[in-house]
């Protein structure tokens, strides 16, 4: 073959592998170009926000199919998975998505200083699949726990709606709080030493699973609920000003291990109220309290009526004399272990639990409760509307 041949083959045969790529990895342009790339990802997100707004406008329906019928095989299943591991999952899924996050960001940072991608090819790849991630984690978060957001209100079902309280009663509730401050203190701090020490965890875990059991009030409590896990980086969440917190997609209540352990019965049965579904915080708040003050044990009590003293707190600027003869009749105890709780949250405050404030407020809101974190103290309404009902079925 001459030299003139061999070239005029070679130019055929790149034409023919030319042609050959063009065929095997055709352009995604030629189809999905422009808006059809957007189409997908905007629907699932469109899809998640349609599918919370039906939700709002039938919370009977929430309740009595999704609730009750639908949500507790999921939280069970889950439950089981979630109870192998002797270690909160919820927590180590955090820190894998946050290295994630990190190493992809180092990835297309180095993208863009070697010029191997356009900063804004990049950030329409980016934004697309923020879209993506976003409606696909919404729509599962509202599935699998989230559209607990939208049930009937915990107030209506109980029979507490439209029970106000007149001052008298409200002092009457408050002393009753304090009465059982002291007295359940004392039951658990005996002062000859005996038996004085609080329960350890494994028996708080099955002190507060029985007490939801045993409360009439919460007749679909149900059981076989996976167990609350302890922060492995509790201090980070302490800088956080948390407590604890419930995570969705493993089903998991996790609890702030360092803060005081006087705390621990009443933030673990908050939890164990979001994980039986009350997604409300002060429905959690007012769940927590009720099992705790009916618990078996004086320990468990104790952490309940001292995290209802809040109800106290509505008389500090409308009768402020009277409040200060309440507070004084607190036993030296109860006070010692309230500056305890003041000074822990006291240590760990700083910016990060303003910024942790401000996107549990978003998130709060973003799930239509409209008042945001200040929920957390509407818990008062509910625990003065039990009294209210207890006082009338005695006198009934």
């Amino acid at each position: 073959m001459s030299q003139r041949e061999q070239s005029t083959a070679a130019i055929r045969l790149d034409e023919t592998s030319s042609r050959s790529d063009e065929i095997s990895a055709p352009r995604i342009s030629s189809k999905w170009s422009g808006w059809r790339v957007w189409l997908m990802p905007v629907a699932v997100l469109a899809a998640a926000f349609a599918l919370q707004g039906l939700a709002a406008r039938n919370p009977q329906l929430v309740e009595r199919y999704y609730s009750r019928q639908v949500f507790p095989p999921i939280v069970h299943v889950l439950s089981l998975i979630n109870g192998v591991a002797g270690f909160s999952i919820g927590e180590l899924m955090i820190y894998v998505l946050a290295a994630a996050l990190v190493g992809a960001l180092i990835y297309q940072v180095r993208q863009i200083y070697l010029r191997r991608r356009r900063i804004a090819a990049l950030l329409r790849t980016d934004l697309i699949a923020l879209i993506w991630i976003s409606g696909s984690a919404m729509l599962l978060f509202l599935l699998i726990w989230g559209l607990n957001y939208q049930r009937e209100p915990l107030a209506g079902k109980l029979g507490f709606t439209g029970r106000n309280a007149s001052d008298e009663q409200l002092k009457a509730i408050s002393e009753n709080i304090v009465n059982g401050v002291n007295s359940n203190y004392g039951a658990s701090h005996p002062s000859d030493g005996v038996d004085g020490r609080p329960p350890g965890r494994d028996q708080i875990f099955e002190l507060i699973e029985s007490a939801y059991q045993h409360e009439p009030l919460l007749v679909d409590a149900g059981s076989g609920y996976g167990p609350p896990k302890p922060i492995y980086f509790s201090g980070l969440l302490s800088r956080l000003g948390l407590s604890g917190f419930y995570m969705p997609f493993t089903g998991e209540p996790n609890f702030n291990h360092a803060q005081p352990d006087f705390d621990l019965p009443y933030v673990i049965a908050h939890e164990k109220a979001h994980q039986r579904g009350f997604a409300r915080e002060d429905e959690a708040n007012f769940i927590a309290f009720l099992v705790c003050v009916n618990s078996t044990h004086p320990y468990v009590r104790y952490s309940g009526y001292l995290n209802a003293l809040k109800v106290a707190g509505a008389f500090v600027g409308s009768d402020p004399a009277f409040y200060e003869t309440l507070f004084e009749r607190i036993g030296d105890g109860p006070r010692k272990d309230l500056r305890a709780r003041a000074a822990f949250w006291a240590r760990t405050e700083g910016p990060a639990r303003a910024v942790a404030n401000r996107v549990n407020n978003s998130y709060l809101k973003a799930n239509r409760i409209g008042s945001g974190t200040r929920s957390y103290s509407e818990d008062i309404a509910l625990i003065v509307g039990y009294y209210l009902m207890r006082t009338n079925n005695d006198h009934n």
